[in-house]
């Protein structure tokens, strides 16, 4: 199953799979689960605990538990949860059925975001 706690948020074409927790720390109270962003895949048995966002297009790998925020377009995995890369932004790169239909609606959004993303990064 899937647990989704009462404040959890998700946007657009986020894609949970089997086992996933999105849930709070008990640590805190009122607005206390995730936020998933537009076109996020959450892998088998993914744990996202906290008021914290998942960034759009970012992997949460399997079984791997997120205490901090997940930067756009990011690829975590372990426990605790860490970046072990980014997105590829090219459509040849999105070949799982899970994944193939974000190409059309949000490549050329996500290319954009890396830019500016990069472009601070520089600075």
């Amino acid at each position: 199953g899937v647990v989704i706690g009462e404040t959890a948020v998700c946007g657009d074409d986020v894609s949970i799979l089997q086992g996933v927790t999105l849930g709070g720390t008990g640590k805190e109270r009122g607005d206390r689960h995730p936020k998933v962003h537009n076109g996020v895949v959450l892998q088998d048995g993914a744990t996202v605990l906290g008021n914290i966002p998942v960034g759009d297009g970012a992997v949460v790998m399997a079984k791997s538990i997120v205490t901090k925020p997940v930067p756009p377009l990011a690829q975590v995995n372990g426990v605790p949860a860490k970046i072990v890369s980014y997105r590829t932004l090219d459509a040849s790169a999105f070949t799982d059925d899970l994944e193939h239909h974000l190409v059309r609606k949000y490549l050329p959004d996500w290319k954009a975001l890396s830019s500016d993303a990069a472009a601070v990064t520089a600075k």
